[in-house]
């Protein structure tokens, strides 16, 4: 066994000295007991590196729940039962020792991350949906992928909220992403919905309430503030879900602690402004930019010319580039809307997103519905098509001169054109994004996808009354787009391509009783598997 620096070991001398004495240290080393230096070690609110020895040691802090470190880029992402493994539990003891395995290939260069936001499990139907659909579409796209391959959930594993308490579902649905389902390691972000509300005093671990709501998330998937290292890349997952009240789950806000700052400022000390940055969080950071923290967290991430971000929540989609220029990809739910259709409020099928990562950056990115294939990027509308079942049947008024085309993950650079009869007819041009509230049925101004819409309020039933309810499956579409045909009898052809300069077409339009892409598998009662 490696043995610590006489410093660290020495707990007389520091009792009879005034060196500190420090109640959490260890040793990182490989499985041939060769020291790692310079690993980053941290228990969510210290920050230190390991020395020469590969020793570590610092005070820990009285809310910590772990201790853990950066995994290295050159070392194997540690599993456990088919999970990311890179913590201890905190205990009454004081050592804390890890063991590495080196990558047999060195590090790895290139690889793809896919990003996977809101399951939202709320009841075993719906992990077995996520069991049956979307697991194995993982697993397909990760056997077809040229690198290697890892994930990261953008929170909201599960739905809790306030009284219905579906945290019991955690370990099923971690069950049912374990590496040998899913074809690759899943590191996870927390989400509102992961919280525990149900009582847990408020005491010298859980000072605050967002400490007390984040415990079960903790006990189930571990550390909630990490880091962890791939190729050329630096990989970040931070909880941005502030509780103002401990006894109303709705009382809550996107924004960072100024604990959680520091945390991530003095993890960034150790990157280098070279790397990729990618930031995992759940609640999208352009909801919360203006505040003080999260200009502070902007303003450190604003440091690494490569940088992303990454974050859910919405149940819709949309690119949004920060004013320093980061690109946040805001993505549609891996759940849709809640696993009541397979689409999500703004006609964005469930899915999830590739991204390419050679070196320091990303060089491609895609979004892959469940079930489909990578072709599959829009869907057509005419302008006076009616959507909708027996609850509500609304009726586009923009006329059947007019088409649209739900583009879902289009983006600034995307280009979307217009055939009729074969022949070029002209460029669609992007609507402006309709709000949540005041858009309630269709109008001119209206860039939401009625289609969705009217499956989810129409057909099943879903806020089909004014109210709080409603707001969730009428999302904004932030890619819709629109043409006015010059032959409204015309065979119609679109073609939207991508700023990788990849097309994708799409010649059928949507009509009001096509609800086959919508609708959920049929389960027979009981059935679950």
């Amino acid at each position: 066994m490696l043995l610590l620096s006489a410093a660290l070991v020495s707990g007389v001398a520091a009792a009879q000295t005034d060196a500190p004495a420090f109640d959490v240290s260890g040793v990182i080393s490989t499985v041939n007991g060769t020291p790692i230096e310079n690993v980053v070690v941290s228990d969510g609110y210290t920050v230190v590196v390991t020395d020469a020895k590969g020793a570590y040691r610092f005070n820990r802090h009285p809310e910590a729940a772990y201790v853990y470190y950066s995994i290295p880029a050159e070392y194997e992402v540690p599993l456990r039962q088919g999970h990311p493994c890179f913590y201890k539990k905190l205990t009454d003891d004081k050592r804390y020792d890890f063991v590495l395995r080196p990558l047999k290939g060195g590090v790895e260069k290139n690889f793809h991350l896919i990003c996977v936001a809101d399951p939202q499990c709320q009841n075993l139907r719906h992990v077995n949906r996520f069991r049956t659909e979307t697991a194995p579409d993982l697993k397909s796209t990760a056997k077809k992928c040229k690198y290697p391959c890892y994930a990261v959930s953008l929170g909201d594993i599960v739905y809790s909220e306030g009284p219905r308490n579906a945290n019991y579902l955690m370990p099923m649905i971690k069950h049912e992403m374990m590496a040998e389902k899913i074809g690759m390691p899943m590191f996870q972000t927390i989400g509102n919905h992961d919280c525990d509300y149900e009582p847990i005093a408020l005491n010298a671990r859980n000072t605050e309430t967002t400490i007390r709501m984040q415990r079960m998330f903790e006990a189930t998937f571990g550390p909630i503030d990490y880091s962890w290292n791939r190729g050329d890349a630096h990989i970040v997952s931070m909880n941005d879900i502030v509780y103002d009240d401990i006894t109303n789950f709705k009382k809550y806000h996107g924004d960072f602690t100024d604990k959680q700052v520091e945390w991530l400022r003095n993890d960034l000390k150790y990157v280098p402004k070279d790397k990729l940055l990618i930031f995992c969080v759940h609640i999208p950071v352009e909801h919360f930019r203006k505040t003080a923290n999260n200009k502070k967290v902007l303003a450190m991430l604003a440091e690494y010319p490569n940088c992303r971000i990454m974050s859910g929540h919405t149940h819709y989609m949309r690119h949004y580039h920060h004013a320093n220029g980061i690109h946040e990809h805001i993505l549609a739910a891996a759940s849709g809307c809640w696993w009541w259709s397979c689409n999500n409020g703004d006609g964005s099928p469930n899915g999830y997103a590739i991204f390419d990562i050679k070196g320091n950056k990303v060089t491609d990115d895609v979004y892959k519905s469940v079930g489909r294939d990578l072709k599959y990027q829009l869907r057509l509308y005419r302008g006076d098509a009616a959507f909708g079942g027996s609850f509500e049947q609304p009726t586009l008024p923009f006329g059947a001169d007019k088409l649209l085309a739900n583009v879902w993950y289009a983006d600034k650079d995307w280009k979307v054109e217009v055939y009729e009869d074969g022949k070029y007819s002209g460029e669609m041009q992007l609507m402006k994004a309709s709000p949540f509230r005041g858009d309630e049925h269709p109008s001119l101004t209206s860039s939401k996808d009625w289609w969705a819409i009217g499956y989810h309020v129409g057909v099943v039933g879903r806020g089909h009354r004014k109210g709080s309810t409603r707001r969730n499956y009428c999302s904004p579409c932030h890619h819709m787009y629109i043409y006015t045909l010059k032959n409204p009898s015309a065979e119609i052809k679109v073609v939207a391509t991508d700023g990788k300069g990849r097309k994708y077409t799409c010649d059928e339009v949507i009509s009001g009783q096509d609800y086959e892409l919508a609708a959920p598998p049929v389960y027979t009662v009981g059935e679950v598997w």
